[in-house]
């Protein structure tokens, strides 16, 4: 008997699949092990393409896999570079991982319709909104994870900056059936986007020189980065105001004080 599953279901398992990955994953592996790595993300990958049938290509299948990469990613990079997690806190851990990358699904669901259909749907606005709240969640680990590798201040800080553009390209691709969107050239746009990657670039390299905890870093830079996501999408709507930028700013730096009150 055939067995047809919707696409919840097909979600779900695929979740599952990876939480089964990265629970063998979090026991067995000390170190980064770039074959191990890129098999997971390729699982990743091809998961998302799969399952998002017949809505996804694969050029959008690149777009939409930049959230669920991230998030695997920095899961991965902090069960290494953490290794004194309790085995009760990474299981928990794997538990969240799992409903994150099952609403990061649904999320990219509404999207691929909308681009099928060439039209919004009610769930798109509600959609964008969770989206942006997703790009946050997923940069903490990740940003975590990679101010742990032990390589070169200005490299580490590049490579945040190198995520923050693509996490703004993912921005980009979600409002683009957004009505309220102006047209934009393409000069204009590059031009935002070195703004918001400058913005992570700045705020990490100008920490990078103090002993801070690492977690509290990314919530920084974090912070920063949903403050070039914001900012981009405000200007791509011509709503930029004072209001958005003293809120970013205030918050932003909470963090940052945060940051050196608990150093190491």
């Amino acid at each position: 008997m055939k067995i047809k599953l919707n696409k919840r279901q097909k979600y779900l398992a695929h979740s599952l699949v990876l939480l089964g990955l990265l629970y063998y994953f979090s026991g067995a592996t000390t170190r980064f092990d770039l074959i191990y790595v890129s098999f997971v993300l390729v699982v990743v990958l091809v998961g998302s393409y799969v399952t998002h049938r017949p809505n996804s290509t694969v050029l959008n299948t690149l777009v939409t896999g930049i959230l669920p990469v991230f998030l695997t990613l920095g899961f991965i990079l902090s069960y290494i570079y953490f290794p004194n997690l309790s085995k009760i806190f990474k299981l928990l851990s794997l538990g969240i991982y799992t409903f994150i990358f099952y609403i990061v699904s649904l999320v990219n669901n509404v999207f691929l319709v909308v681009e099928t259909r060439k039209e919004t749907i009610p769930l798109y606005r509600v959609a964008s909104t969770w989206s942006k709240i997703l790009i946050v969640v997923v940069a903490i680990p990740l940003l975590a994870g990679i101010f742990k590798i032990d390589i070169n201040s200005l490299f580490e800080t590049t490579l945040a900056s190198l995520t923050a553009v693509l996490f703004y390209s993912y921005l980009l691709w979600s409002l683009k059936y957004n009505h309220e969107v102006k047209k934009y050239k393409k000069g204009e746009l590059v031009a935002v986007f070195a703004l918001g990657a400058f913005f992570v670039f700045a705020a990490n390299i100008s920490v990078s020189f103090f002993p801070t905890e690492t977690f509290l870093r990314a919530l920084y830079v974090s912070s920063v980065l949903i403050f070039g996501v914001s900012f981009i999408e405000a200007h791509l709507k011509n709503t930029i105001n004072k209001r958005l930028i003293r809120e970013h700013i205030s918050i932003t730096l909470l963090f940052l004080i945060l940051l050196f009150i608990f150093n190491p």
